[in-house]
């Protein structure tokens, strides 16, 4: 709502140099979508709104963007029902909610908040990703094993903790069934499918042309696109962002179509409940937009970009997850002195269980 538009268009400016850069362009908006635009067409709209905001400054952030500016995004829709009850502790303000750390605001310290810290850790990212529009989720923390590696030259990628093809019983013993995966081939372009088995997986590969399957690993669900994807999807999609009408996520509706034929990609969204009709209706559309895409621009569409398999992941969003991850701080394993280097906190000045 407005109100939190507000409080972070101030927070956020009050903390650059401590969250983001000391010269960051901070543009909070709201979603007004009446039942919610999805993540995929909430990124458009989200985007659509903030470069509105920038030109009553005089900003153009299209022009910033084409000229090589890094540009991040983060989702904190939802009522926190999952954290509850901590949002009402903040207005219900759910990425409000407080971490163990400070910043220091007008010469006055105050708790660090989940979503200053998803700012904070992302913007590793940033140096290699210069004309793209980065996407994260504002509940989690994730710290990369593999380093924060740059964007190639894909139009689009995923953040994915990344492995080598398993063998079935290997995908059995990872749990992978469990995820939503990407596959990598050996040509560096990635596909997106579902929670599926080995045999429904390596199906998918071959139907989509991935005869050389070099590494598979869950995603995180954060992506980057570039200028040029960002811009041909506002056209593609410009009726229902002016009527502010649909709802399309950016797996389902952007990055499965884009890269699974449409027998497959029908069969798995008949299994999510949507009618064969609009599969193959919404399939041809994204096929369409890919090809005239293609003819100006490039082939390159989805890549993967690896994070590790011992990356750090700290989820925020959910009661259960907060709880855990909170008290990871006091351990005495590597993640925990990661974890305190991160929220820095002080060695040996960490209390657990006690009593008053």
């Amino acid at each position: 709502n407005l109100t939190q538009e507000n409080f972070w268009q101030e927070r956020l400016t009050q903390t650059r140099g401590q969250v983001s850069k000391k010269d960051a362009i901070i543009l909070a908006v709201h979603e007004d979508w009446n039942g919610g635009a999805g993540n995929g067409l909430g990124t458009l709209y989200a985007y659509t709104k903030a470069k509105a905001k920038a030109a009553e400054t005089g900003i153009d952030l299209d022009a910033l963007l084409r000229d090589g500016a890094s540009v991040s995004m983060f989702h904190t829709a939802g009522k926190g029902t999952r954290l509850a009850p901590l949002p009402g502790s903040e207005a219900n303000n759910k990425p409000g909610v407080k971490l163990p750390s400070n910043v220091e605001i007008n010469g006055v310290k105050e708790q660090l908040t989940i979503l200053e810290s998803v700012v904070r850790q992302t913007g590793l990212y940033a140096s290699g990703r210069k004309s793209r529009l980065s996407v994260f989720w504002g509940d989690q923390v994730f710290i990369p094993s593999a380093g924060a590696q740059a964007s190639g030259d894909h139009h689009a990628d995923i953040l994915a903790s990344m492995g080598p093809m398993p063998s079935a019983e290997e995908w059995q013993q990872r749990g992978l069934e469990k995820y939503g995966l990407i596959a990598e081939n050996s040509d560096g372009s990635a596909m997106q499918v579902e929670k599926v088995d080995y045999e429904t997986a390596t199906a998918l590969f071959k139907s989509g042309g991935f005869d050389d399957v070099k590494k598979v690993g869950p995603s995180l669900g954060s992506f980057s696109v570039s200028d040029a994807l960002l811009f041909a999807l506002l056209d593609e999609f410009k009726s229902e962002l002016a009527a502010k009408e649909g709802k399309l996520d950016s797996d389902p509706h952007f990055w499965m179509p884009l890269t699974l034929p449409q027998t497959q990609y029908t069969d798995v969204m008949v299994q999510k409940g949507t009618s064969a009709e609009e599969a193959v209706a919404h399939h041809q559309r994204m096929v369409a937009f890919k090809e005239a895409f293609a003819a100006k621009f490039s082939s390159k569409m989805l890549g993967a970009i690896d994070v590790g398999q011992d990356t750090y992941w700290w989820d925020y969003g959910q009661l259960k997850l907060f709880w855990e991850n909170n008290r990871k701080v006091a351990a005495k394993d590597e993640e925990a002195a990661a974890m305190r280097r991160f929220f820095g906190v002080e060695e040996g000045n960490n209390t657990f269980q006690s009593n008053v």
